[in-house]
């Protein structure tokens, strides 16, 4: 162990929690150095029902995420509290992780409670994708299409809908900022490699495309009829949707390919579970979001159902689906305007368009240009607030890898990319395009719950 870490072991008094941690020297290679107690360590991503060697199953912090169900059938992976440190310099960026607050270490803003100004033992966050209940609750539950096409105001809204007369908060939110943190920090120790997608790719490689076209009209049927160039573009267990727009889902959202059968010389028929819809020639078909539920079949820790490296599966981390692909994630208490960011930190005061308290302003402006991230911007007093400031010079396997889109005026943030954005996804992928009022068939969101 180096000395200097021994030594502030000591002094804090504490000789057996750990310091895991990650280096980069912030050049172009996308592989970090560990440190502290995760030199040594070896951490791999599975596929299917094929287990591998992850240390960090048995390490402090991360062997203690788990499973929880709330008492609306919700379901969450819960994380243990624990602190992050961040340095920042000309040459170096380092992350360290601990469950005790050694010095210059800060807690997440996930774990604590503003009301009562204390610390709380965990936090969870939504294993699924979020979906709609019946009642207008944005659910975590398995066996459900991701809600879609809902402004930021709107998940907003149905996650606060656990509140009651009393506290209309009462702990349920949407990811937020301080989320984003808290898990790229946990994955960046854990696979030391700021290229997310090199580790697990994800459903990022769907067609969306406007020329996938239905080719023969059909009533009450569970088929489309496309012309075989397109239909081999598809794969049995991808989900679809179909419109009389692309992406539309005037016809039918959210079903799943059962197969894929000849039905000419020059078409095939794309077969799809679900009640019976009508089709009319040239229909639209396209992906959508993955159906929840699928890591049952994933027998590691973290991992794919079927690749690590295709852009065609989908995956998760530590039991969470989909933490980038599949649909973008709206992300609360952060909120841009030309460019500068603000941020909240108490998540029952999440509004937004706010750009004054109790929203706090960056102390770096974002870049004004899209591009893949090379650099992001860094404050002594907001850490967890990272985003894009440079956005040029990087790619898709350099740097942070992840792509970042942008605009003027007052806007909102999207979080991981989809099931169409290919290279560009992953865990650094920022989309500040949108306003408060947009909604897109590629966006959605995911519901968390403070231990309130």
């Amino acid at each position: 162990m180096p000395n200097r870490l021994r030594f502030r072991r000591i002094i804090d008094g504490i000789s057996q929690t750990k310091i895991y941690g990650v280096s980069w020297d912030k050049n172009s290679g996308t592989v970090l150095t560990r440190t502290g107690d995760a030199i040594g360590m070896v951490a791999n991503a599975g596929v299917g029902n094929t287990p591998v060697r992850n240390d960090f199953d048995n390490a402090e912090i991360y062997k203690e995420i788990k499973q929880v169900t709330d008492s609306f059938g919700n379901v969450f992976i819960r994380i243990p509290k624990f602190y992050i440190k961040k340095t920042d310099v000309v040459g170096i960026k380092k992350i360290e992780i601990s469950k005790k607050q050694y010095f210059g270490f800060y807690l997440p803003m996930c774990f604590w409670d503003f009301a009562n100004s204390r610390e709380l033992p965990y936090f969870d966050i939504g294993k699924y994708v979020g979906s709609l209940s019946g009642d207008n609750k944005l659910e975590s539950k398995e066996d459900k299409y991701p809600l879609i096409s809902k402004t930021i105001v709107d998940f907003r809204t149905y996650a606060r809908a656990y509140g009651n007369a009393g506290n209309l908060y009462n702990g349920y939110q949407q990811m937020d900022i301080h989320t984003t943190d808290l898990l790229q920090c946990l994955f960046l120790v854990e696979f030391a490699n700021l290229n997310s997608q090199a580790i697990m790719n994800g459903w990022t490689s769907g067609q969306y495309t406007a020329t996938h076209l239905a080719t023969v009209a059909e009533s009450n049927t569970n088929r489309i009829i496309l012309a075989n160039a397109n239909a081999n573009l598809y794969a049995v267990g991808q989900p679809i949707s179909i419109g009389t727009s692309q992406g539309g889902n005037q016809i039918c959202y959210g079903r799943t390919i059962t197969s894929i059968d000849v039905y000419d010389a020059s078409n095939k028929a794309i077969t799809f579970d679900g009640t019976t819809v009508n089709i009319a020639v040239g229909n639209f078909l396209y992906n959508t979001g993955w159906k929840s539920g699928f890591s049952s079949n994933i027998v590691a820790s973290s991992g794919s159902l079927t690749s690590n490296s295709d852009g065609k599966s989908p995956f998760i981390y530590r039991g969470i689906e989909n933490i980038y692909g599949s649909v973008y994630q709206w992300i609360d208490g952060l909120n841009i305007n030309e460019y500068q960011g603000w941020v909240c930190k108490d998540a029952s005061n999440y509004t937004s368009n706010v750009f004054a308290s109790p929203y706090e302003q960056l102390g770096y402006v974002n870049a004004n240009s899209d591009g893949y991230t090379k650099q992001m911007g860094f404050g002594s007093n907001l850490q967890f607030a990272e985003l894009p400031v440079v956005s040029t010079g990087g790619a898709s396997n350099t740097y942070y890898s992840d792509y970042y889109y942008r605009n003027t005026g007052q806007r909102v943030a999207g979080f991981g990319g989809c099931w169409r954005s290919g290279a560009s996804a992953g865990l650094f992928f920022w989309d500040l395009y949108s306003t408060s009022s947009n909604a897109n068939v590629v966006v959605g969101g995911r519901l968390l719950k403070k231990a309130l």
